[in-house]
């Protein structure tokens, strides 16, 4: 017996845990796509599957909805992995999803209601023939959260509608009309080049601090410094809330460190994905063996600043630390823990500016999600958003000129559109006034600091109208994620009116 068969609407949920059986990441989605490629199918429905594995499928219009406007349905199967036992391989392993009577989640790892609750729906539609709509395009797209790529080579020649709902929101009630646009950026470069000798030559504006310690003469220890209970989250959404960015902590870890010890740079690992606030990290750093007991006391009192600075917002900050072991203590790694450092706290991070049209809502941001700096790369990822289009070209360019100052590359990618206001909307104002009749009260109608497939799609059909909607959610990208059984309800009872009204 499954683990959610007992929640309603029983169809949506009887799908949705169906669809966590599949381990659907981002990039990982062959499986996901197929299996709903073969769903359709079996049900005599149109399929369109494409090479970026998007699925498309076409349900003809129910008895006396021939003259109704097609309605494109649309979400994405990716989802961003994350979970707390890096053991576990969420390309091969299924969630383990359950539920409290209140919030469905998966134990130790994300849960993927963003947007699996928008696929389970739209599999509850192609199952059951009896629920009355207009013909439908039911829209499911692939590695969204990457940067929106299923949507982007998507081809819409095929869609014949021009209205859209879109069911990859996460708070009920709130009709979203508008989103950031974004881009990402991977800055990289080799460890090998940066050496005392290169960094003499190069430095002449004074970036990394003169190094003059001699190794060759002393024991060295190796400390293993991981960061851990921070709550992370969705780094559109949630970058307002001012949770540590664990990536970040760490560069001023290892900046403050250097104050105090002479001290290299072994290795940095953090983050998961480029959308999700890192809310755990490791940094190894070399250190003279005379210094270790200095050097751990001062990471005591490191911490103890750290928990008062996040107090109220990652009350579960953590630092463990563990001589490792013995290792080579040289002059290069030095100068590869200055190096770091600097560029890392050089970059912009979290908010650099508010909406001056829409009061609170944050207009550009940028977050370092990722960083894998080992012996063989140092890689640095990063995901800019804004509302403003020529705002977020410049913050690449801001990004990117700051990376070839610390003589790396620069790579642009995942760049997606932001999605603009319309002030006509006929779907808008159809799905207002059933709200308005359903719950007695009026929809709240704003635009959001993340991104959403709508802002592509715009681009590629004319006259184009939708609006985002979706069941209420918390901590979305990170392990905490819990998605409301009751609010799963009432949305599928609304999108089932939407469907059913006429124009």
């Amino acid at each position: 017996m499954g683990k959610l068969t007992d929640l309603a609407p029983e169809a949506v949920f009887r799908f949705f845990e169906e669809i966590c059986g599949i381990p659907h990441g981002s990039y990982h989605v062959d499986a996901i796509s197929d299996h709903l490629a073969a769903f359709a199918k079996t049900r005599g429905l149109e399929v369109i599957q494409d090479q970026e594995k998007n699925i498309i499928v076409k349900l003809p219009a129910s008895e006396g909805y021939e003259k109704e406007p097609v309605l494109i349905l649309q979400g994405h199967m990716d989802m961003v992995a994350v979970n707390d036992d890096p053991a576990v391989d969420m390309e091969t392993t299924p969630l383990d999803v359950t539920h409290d009577d209140e919030w469905v989640y998966a134990k130790g790892s994300s849960l993927g209601g963003d947007d699996g609750i928008a696929v389970a729906m739209m599999m509850a539609l192609m199952d059951d023939t009896t629920i009355p709509h207009p013909a439908l395009e039911l829209v499911i797209t692939t590695n969204e959260e990457v940067g929106m790529e299923g949507a982007v080579g998507l081809d819409a020649s095929v869609l014949q509608g021009k209205r859209m709902l879109n069911l990859d929101s996460e708070d009920e009630g709130i009709f979203t009309v508008g989103c950031a646009g974004g881009v990402r950026v991977v800055v990289r470069k080799d460890p090998e080049d940066v050496t005392v000798e290169k960094w003499r030559e190069l430095d002449e504006q004074g970036w990394l601090e003169s190094i003059e310690y001699d190794s060759d003469s002393v024991e060295a220890v190796m400390i293993r410094i991981e960061l851990n209970g921070l709550q992370g989250g969705h780094s559109g959404q949630m970058i307002h809330l001012g949770r540590a960015n664990a990536i970040r902590v760490m560069a001023r870890l290892m900046a403050d460190a250097q104050k105090q010890f002479p001290v290299g740079l072994n290795m940095l690992d953090g983050g998961t994905a480029d959308n999700a606030i890192p809310h755990g990290a490791v940094l190894c750093l070399e250190i003279r063996k005379q210094d270790q007991s200095a050097f751990c006391e001062w990471i005591q009192q490191e911490e103890k600043i750290l928990q008062e600075e996040y107090k109220g917002i990652d009350d579960g900050l953590k630092l463990n630390i563990q001589v490792v072991d013995t290792t080579g203590f040289t002059g290069d790694h030095i100068c590869r823990a200055q190096y770091l450092s600097k560029l890392l706290l050089e970059e912009p991070d979290g908010v650099q500016a508010m909406s001056k049209a829409i009061p609170g809502l944050v207009e550009t941001s940028l977050n370092c999600g990722i960083a894998r700096c080992n012996a063989s790369e140092y890689e640095l990822h990063f995901e800019l958003r804004s509302m403003v289009g020529k705002e977020s070209v410049a913050l690449r360019d801001k990004v990117v000129s700051i990376g070839e100052k610390y003589d790396a590359k620069a790579e642009v990618s995942a760049s997606y559109p932001e999605w603009e206001y319309r002030e006509q909307s006929p779907l808008r104002d159809k799905m207002t006034r059933i709200f308005r009749e359903m719950y007695h009260k009026e929809p709240v109608i704003e635009a959001i600091h993340a991104g959403l497939e709508c802002g592509v799609l715009a681009k590629k059909i004319e006259d184009f109208d939708a609006v985002s909607i979706g069941p209420d959610m918390q901590d979305i990208h990170t392990t905490k994620e819990r998605l409301s059984i009751e609010s799963v309800r009432r949305t599928w009872a609304f999108v089932l009116e939407i469907l059913k009204e006429k124009d």
